[in-house]
């Protein structure tokens, strides 16, 4: 394992940081009325940071990587997505999107689509796609998802080639079966080393908790 892994891996779970963390956590949420992060086995939080389908954004290579489970059709999601830019800039942060379509059949076909479109064009291009998909009103489905995919200027007949291949469906899955492990059965959700938000973060609670991380 990596060094700058390791480290990092000791930094988060270790006995003697954890319980203040924990504590600067659980009393920010209480006096805001907020989500209160849980913490989950080491083992699970590295499972989740290496699923093959998730999607890079800023520094993941860095100290404090967030990875955030999201469905198209979840308005929260929306909100959340809105904190890309502000974390990328961060320095020595990352973010893993980790497609997470639990709450209908239509976030199900957004969601091969979205993959068809990483599986085409790449991380950068998805990110464009991301943003603008869920700037789209109404349900987004698999239709709306190849509709926004055109208008981002790709190619939909690859999008949809890609989206059919046949490792798209179990790469949603292995993530469904990881978030399902986790315990997160709303979205948005949000991992951060073995911290477990199920429910919506806000960009200050997000800059707050990598500054803890860091302490």
């Amino acid at each position: 394992m990596p060094t700058r892994r390791a480290t990092l891996a000791g930094l988060l779970s270790g006995a003697a940081l954890g319980a203040p963390l924990a504590a600067s956590f659980a009393s920010r949420a209480d006096a805001q009325e907020a989500v209160v992060p849980r913490r989950i086995p080491g083992e699970l939080a590295e499972q989740a940071r290496t699923r093959p389908a998730l999607v890079p954004v800023g520094d993941v290579s860095g100290d404090v990587i967030f990875v955030e489970f999201f469905d198209y059709n979840c308005p929260w999601c929306r909100a959340s997505a809105g904190h890309l830019d502000a974390l990328a800039a961060m320095p020595g942060v990352g973010v893993f999107l980790a497609n997470y379509p639990i709450l209908s059949d239509a976030s199900q076909e957004a969601a091969a689509i979205a993959l068809g479109v990483l599986a085409h064009a790449g991380p950068d291009a998805y990110r464009g796609f991301h943003t603008a998909l869920f700037a789209a009103r109404g349900l987004v489905d698999g239709a709306r998802a190849l509709a926004v995919a055109e208008e981002r200027g790709l190619d939909v007949d690859a999008v949809g080639r890609a989206a059919a291949l046949p490792g798209i469906a179990p790469a949603l899955e292995d993530i469904v079966v990881t978030g399902r492990l986790i315990g997160f059965d709303a979205t948005p959700s949000t991992l951060v080393g073995p911290w477990a938000w199920e429910g919506y973060v806000d960009l200050p609670e997000k800059s707050r908790i990598v500054a803890d991380l860091r302490a």
